[in-house]
């Protein structure tokens, strides 16, 4: 066991924090053997880490995080299953491809097309607000657009497969979480951003 300060020193976080934490029910209530005395498991630096993680890098808010921590009993173990809550895709708007095609003058067959070829990706087939804002750009795009997209689909299907790999050999979670959630999107983006400034010199 290991007192607050201990566990604020160890976690990088201010007491009142960690008090805050505890109120929201993401930590367990502390041990109190004596008045001002606040004894906690020492697993608890890592959950403690692991919700300034999702905060920091997800934007997650603690609601998202309760849900989160209702489907995994270890941070960042099991946590790709999770991805729907982490990524904001849990209680959300849900519309049905009849409304979708009307609100964008698109057919069934276009919207089952995108869906086919990895442009929109509905869970377990249905469509939240996050298919819809996906959809709405979609829809606008010219040829060539439309072209480049479906090649991130191409590449975005190829990794799916070498990260689901990784994720069976490998023995540090955060750090898959940190490639496939960070890095991937950081390195994706730098490039475009270098390849835009070489084009412009």
């Amino acid at each position: 066991m290991i007192k607050m300060n201990e566990l604020s020193r160890l976690s990088d976080t201010p007491k009142s924090t960690i008090l805050y934490y505890v109120k929201e029910g993401l930590l367990p209530e502390p041990d109190k053997p004596k008045p001002n005395l606040y004894l906690y498991d020492e697993s608890v630096v890592e959950i403690v880490k692991f919700i300034k993680y999702l905060q920091t890098n997800f934007n997650a808010s603690i609601a998202e995080i309760k849900a989160l921590f209702l489907n995994i009993h270890q941070p960042y173990c099991s946590l790709l299953s999770c991805l729907d809550i982490i990524m904001g895709y849990a209680h959300t708007k849900i519309y049905d491809k009849d409304e979708l095609c009307m609100e964008f003058g698109i057919s069934k067959d276009i919207l089952e097309g995108f869906v086919k070829s990895g442009l929109i990706s509905p869970r377990n087939g249905v469509f939240t607000a996050k298919e819809r804002e996906i959809l709405a750009i979609l829809v606008t795009l010219n040829k060539d657009e439309l072209k480049l997209v479906k090649t991130y689909a191409k590449i975005a299907t190829k990794l799916s497969k070498d990260e689901i790999n990784l994720a069976k050999t490998t023995k540090s979670h955060k750090r898959l979480f940190d490639i496939i959630l960070l890095l991937r999107p950081y390195i994706f983006n730098m490039q475009t951003l270098n390849a835009y400034k070489r084009e412009n010199q």
